[in-house]
């Protein structure tokens, strides 16, 4: 391992499915857990806390009603709640029975009613409202020794007469009950951790499926084969992935075939010039006469064709890393056009093309200007070697609503109407209608678009196969 390098070490991970079929089980122990504690381990306690709850409910109950039909009501509620009622009136501190109900024959508050017991409720429940008290069951049919017997006091003040309602439930042994619901517990448990194993591992084996196979296509991804399909099983989640890994499979396939086709159209010219260069260089030094102006025009022009290709791919690749800072200054874009017009006079000049400035006028501008130079120059550079027999091209400057305007137009073949969205693309060539670059490298309209969403300033362009083409782009004029 080279000096420098970490060495990433990667714990081996368990399969999807293995994961799944643990979830499963886990939680049919903890269902099974939870079973086990209240049917087994709190059932008396959960048994008792209900009583309670349904003894002080049953006690708010009957204070609500008139006591006037006390009577009536200890019926009722007693017999629907299951348990004892006595309701008695406090003159000073002698109580009188009213309404008595009994839910059985070993009930404690009417077997052992005495006035120790009364002062004692009532002491109890004078000083919070309310009074708890719990005593050893009373002998009878279901009595076994276990248990408990709860009395409970409410009492209802009153300027006269106040009221004591005395309640007595009682709380039955559970052992025999528990015991037996322990033994259904050992038989339901074991049913369910047999069926929760079979559905664990038919529902991780289905879940896991789509998973493992995108996995698989993804591995033949990494490798160089675009020519996978990913399918998400019918999953929601998985089916989002499938189709974005779908869609990156077909850029990456377009962007290697574009990255192919660069290397190249690059390979071919770097090969011209420097064939050139090395062909006159050598006429030059083996033929005696041969040293002549011309001669060093083509080397020096050749030079400067792959100083230019040179540029151009180093600007690709600073903006493929995300690009320098802009050097923001005002100037006159009028005169940068100019500017740039002044590299193609021996265009014109040797080769007759034909480059008019339309202006309305003298504009300044906001940007970097290094850049907006390079921005019109490839501009230019696209339109000399796509225009027409006539060889002409046509810059305009137009000033509107606060925004200039630059448009550069030849009258080449135009680009068809499916090809448009792709020709700022970075590798992307014109198949039908491209010919050898006079100027350039091909990749002039993927370093303007770089440059122009770097100013955040609109640009396009219109065109239609067989009327030419105009490319457009806007920045704010400064007043």
């Amino acid at each position: 391992m080279k000096k420098g390098e970490k060495k990433i070490r990667r714990r081996k991970k368990l399969p999807m499915r293995t994961y799944i079929f643990a979830s499963f089980l886990v939680f049919c122990a903890v269902v099974i857990g939870t079973l086990w504690l209240f049917q087994s381990v709190f059932m008396e306690d959960l048994y008792k806390s209900v009583r309670l709850r349904e003894t002080a409910k049953c006690a708010r109950e009957i204070s609500v009603r008139d006591m006037d039909d006390a009577q009536s009501a200890a019926t009722e509620l007693g017999n629907k709640y299951g348990m004892c009622v006595s309701v008695y009136t406090i003159v000073g501190r002698r109580g009188q029975g009213i309404a008595e109900y009994h839910e059985n024959a070993v009930c404690f508050i009417h077997n052992t009613s005495s006035d120790h017991l009364l002062d004692r409720l009532y002491l109890g429940a004078s000083e919070d409202g309310e009074y708890i008290e719990s005593v050893p069951r009373m002998g009878g049919k279901r009595d076994d020794g276990e248990g408990e017997s709860i009395i409970y006091a409410k009492l209802i003040p009153g300027e006269d007469v106040s009221y004591m309602i005395v309640l007595n439930t009682e709380i039955y042994p559970l052992s025999s009950t528990v015991s037996t619901m322990r033994y259904q517990l050992v038989y339901v448990s074991v049913a369910l951790i047999a069926v929760a194993a079979v559905i664990s591992v038919v529902m991780s084996r289905v879940m896991a499926r789509p998973a493992t196979a995108m996995s698989r296509e993804a591995e033949k991804l990494a490798l160089g084969n675009y020519d996978v399909v990913f399918n998400g099983g019918g999953y929601r989640e998985m089916e989002g992935l499938a189709d974005a890994l779908n869609h990156a499979a077909h850029e990456l396939s377009g962007l290697d075939r574009m990255q192919k086709e660069l290397i190249a159209n690059v390979s071919h010219d770097l090969r011209t010039p420097l064939t050139l260069i090395s062909g006159y260089s050598e006429v030059m030094r083996d033929i005696p006469g041969e040293m002549t102006a011309e001669n060093m025009q083509i080397i020096i022009d050749e030079t400067a064709r792959l100083n230019s290709l040179v540029s151009d791919l180093l600007d690709v690749s600073r903006f493929m890393q995300g690009g320098g800072k802009l050097e923001i200054s005002t100037f006159s874009l009028t005169e940068t056009v100019r500017e740039a017009m002044g590299r193609y006079a021996r265009l014109i000049e040797r080769d007759g093309y034909v480059i008019d400035f339309e202006s309305d006028g003298e504009v300044l501008v906001r940007a970097d200007k290094g850049r907006i130079l390079q921005v019109i120059y490839n501009l230019v550079n696209n339109a000399v070697n796509y225009t027409g027999e006539d060889k002409r091209v046509v810059i305009r400057q137009t000033v509107k609503y606060g925004r200039c305007m630059i448009e550069v137009i030849d009258s080449g073949d135009g680009i068809p109407e499916d090809e448009l969205p792709m020709i700022w693309d970075r590798y992307y060539k014109q198949a039908s209608f491209h010919k050898r670059a006079v100027l350039g490298t091909g990749l002039g309209l993927s370093i303007v678009k770089n440059i122009l969403v770097s100013h955040k300033a609109r640009f396009g362009v219109r065109s239609r196969a067989g009327e030419g083409s105009t490319f457009w782009f806007e920045l704010k004029a400064e007043k």
